[in-house]
């Protein structure tokens, strides 16, 4: 790791790092790391200037993380500028992207294993393919109890 100049700088790298270990595309994440560290909302002409991306490309990923509450995008009265910013509780972010993560990684197989399990069950054909697809199903049901029940207790924190 590089070293940094300072606490500030040291953390955004971490949570840069965070967000990317986690899927984030590298904008967004750079994009977070900035907001976690900042006191109250920053313009996006700041954020151009600290992140080294264009206007344009940051409008694009703020609009997308917008969608997915993740950050609030306002202007000030008198003001042209944009600004941006994030909860920055870190436990309500990362229990939003569980959920995301539980919804695309989870949720499909749930639904779509039962279905093929029953449309060949009955097909000697496929005894050891079905074999291994019912060991996944089970596997991803207790997936689906455990990252359920893992939600539930963050959320009641």
């Amino acid at each position: 790791m590089k070293t940094k100049d300072t606490p500030k700088l040291e953390f955004r790298e971490i949570v840069y790092d965070s967000c990317k270990a986690v899927g984030l595309d590298d904008l967004p994440s750079r994009l977070i790391s900035v907001l976690q560290s900042e006191n109250e909302e920053i313009s996006l002409g700041e954020l151009s200037e600290i992140t080294g991306y264009s206007l344009s490309n940051l409008s694009t990923t703020i609009k997308w993380m917008e969608d997915r509450q993740m950050v609030k995008k306002f202007k000030k009265p008198r003001s042209r500028k944009i600004y941006v910013e994030m909860d920055q509780d870190i436990i309500t972010f990362f229990i939003e992207l569980q959920k995301k993560l539980y919804h695309q990684s989870l949720k499909p197989p749930l639904k779509k294993l039962p279905e093929i399990i029953q449309k060949y069950e009955n097909n000697e054909k496929f005894i050891d393919e079905l074999k291994i697809i019912k060991d996944y199903y089970k596997q991803t049901i207790f997936m689906d109890e455990e990252t359920t029940k893992f939600i539930t207790a963050l959320e009641k924190r």
